[in-house]
């Protein structure tokens, strides 16, 4: 009785394994039929429309960029702008100043404000374009 319910186990056991068989052979063909492997570049490309759609077709008209696109204030050099101080590295003696409204930072040295400032001190400054980026020319406490 014992011999028959082993080999009754051990005939589940094996169909259990030929379905398993079974089901792994269909998945790979599924796989093999669904890849999206080996497209060409131009069926992987995606492109955004005019109004920020992503879509498969390309855009029919290029769009030409104007200088008035650029939404950057313009800066009268007589005028002092206003900031506080975001960084200060002691060791180094230099900080950024960043301004109330663009938020832009501008690039200072204990040499070139002629004063030793400390982080969030409120200052007026004013600034020059150089090669490393903006950096003050003068600079008032407030």
């Amino acid at each position: 009785m014992a011999k028959s319910q082993q080999t009754f186990r051990k005939k589940e056991n094996a169909k259990q394994k030929q379905i398993k068989k079974k089901n792994k052979k269909e998945r790979r063909e599924f796989n093999k039929t669904s890849n999206n492997k080996g497209k060409s570049l131009e069926e992987m490309y995606a492109y955004v429309d005019e109004f920020g759609n992503i879509s498969n077709t390309p855009p029919t008209e290029v769009y030409k960029f104007k200088e008035s696109d650029l939404h950057k204030p313009t800066i009268n050099e007589d005028e002092f702008l206003f900031g506080k101080v975001s960084y200060y590295n002691e060791a180094g003696h230099y900080g950024f100043i960043r301004d109330n409204i663009s938020k832009e930072t501008v690039y200072f040295n204990d040499s070139l404000a002629g004063m030793i400032l400390r982080i969030d001190q409120k200052v007026k400054y004013k600034y020059i374009r150089s090669k490393q980026g903006n950096q003050i020319s003068t600079v008032e406490l407030m």
